[in-house]
């Protein structure tokens, strides 16, 4: 039974699973064959591994039972496929799967990020390269993506090549969209046809969009108070969009430093004003929550003391405001000017700081 405190972890976790299959899914019913799964993983002990579907199996969700840090689970796929091992602790780790595999995983509670998974040359080939990574030592992030980029155009017909695009290249602050579709090209025709493929493509595409200097694409949402709200109902000289929720942990701690320059900025306004200056509003915020539940969003906008502009449409990762602008992380933020050109997308906390000192003087 999980405690008050797991509950609310794994309500996060659970959403994660959710936002997956959204992105991920595809309709795929066939013949299935039975699939043996068994595991080791050192000081795991008696706990539950969470596993769902990420592409060719949209609606799985199942669990599986880990006791004395052994255990064995038995799956229904008959071709090629990706699942996810969600742990208690909010890693995430890949297992292939096809027909009739047997799959044997081993590893450490410690080192949940580098399991050695065997059963099928497309989980031996990941494995190993990933140890590869991590024999290595610290190494770059420029390093690091480069021998992912060496992988994958080594590896052209292998899923595995999927799995680390997006990881390394799709999930990240600032996706290289060029490079995204220059190592989709590469892959051969069958691998470019699987729907997770097409989702990645779709990805590269609004990325594209939210280069520095082209227009933000045109939003109309509902605010705390039911009024419509869209980028050009805010006069300012610039507009700082983000893009959060009240069950991420990282927008939550990110809001802190937002109320810290909302605070700057709003001080410099009144200041202007008592010196008998403009009314111009140098600097706005909009948020945009990825919430689901209109109550949980509300208190937490009250919790940490949101005083500015907040819209929501509750319809979380599938509102079209988060697939026009790209999102695909929390937050994320957006600077935009007057007239709705970008002028930085996703740009770090300190960073944004310096850049807004920048521009406002």
């Amino acid at each position: 039974m999980f405690t008050f405190v797991q509950e609310k972890k794994m309500g996060r976790y659970f959403f994660l699973l959710f936002t997956l299959i959204c992105l991920f899914g595809c309709k795929h019913k066939t013949k299935q064959g039975k699939i043996y799964i068994t595991g080791n993983i050192a000081g795991i002990g008696t706990d539950t591994i969470y596993l769902y579907g990420a592409n060719e199996l949209p609606n799985l969700i199942d669990t599986i039972y880990v006791k004395n840090d052994k255990f064995f689970h038995t799956i229904q796929v008959d071709t090629t496929c990706l699942i996810m091992l969600l742990f208690n602790n909010g890693q995430t780790y890949p297992v292939f799967l096809d027909k009739k595999n047997s799959i044997n995983i081993k590893g450490n509670i410690e080192h949940l990020n580098l399991l050695d998974v065997k059963g099928n040359p497309v989980n031996e080939e990941l494995t190993s390269f990933l140890q590869s990574l991590e024999n290595r030592g610290t190494v770059s992030e420029i390093s690091i993506e480069e021998k992912v980029d060496s992988f994958i155009c080594k590896n052209n017909s292998s899923p595995a090549s999927i799995y680390l695009l997006d990881k390394y290249f799709v999930r990240t602050e600032l996706p290289d969209n060029k490079r995204i579709k220059r190592l989709i090209e590469v892959m051969i025709g069958e691998l470019q046809d699987k729907p997770y493929v097409q989702r990645l493509k779709e990805v590269a595409d609004r990325v594209e969009v939210m280069e520095s200097g082209k227009m933000l694409p045109s939003f109309t949402l509902t605010n705390i108070k039911g009024n419509k709200i869209s980028r050009f109902s805010i006069k300012s000289e610039y507009l700082l969009i983000y893009f959060w929720a009240s069950w991420n942990d990282e927008s939550r701690l990110a809001n802190v430093e937002l109320r810290k320059i909302n605070r700057i900025y709003a001080n410099k306004e009144k200041t202007r004003k008592v010196k008998g200056k403009d009314n111009k509003k140098e600097l706005a915020i909009l948020g945009i929550s990825l919430d689901t539940d209109k109550e949980g969003w509300k208190q937490a906008v009250k919790q940490d003391t949101l005083t500015w502009e907040q819209v929501c449409d509750f319809s979380g990762w599938n509102s079209d405001v988060v697939k026009q602008c790209a999102v695909l992380k929390l937050p994320t933020n957006v600077l935009i000017n007057s007239t709705g050109k970008i002028i930085a997308y996703n740009i770090k906390q300190d960073s944004l700081s310096i850049k807004l000192q920048e521009l406002i003087k």
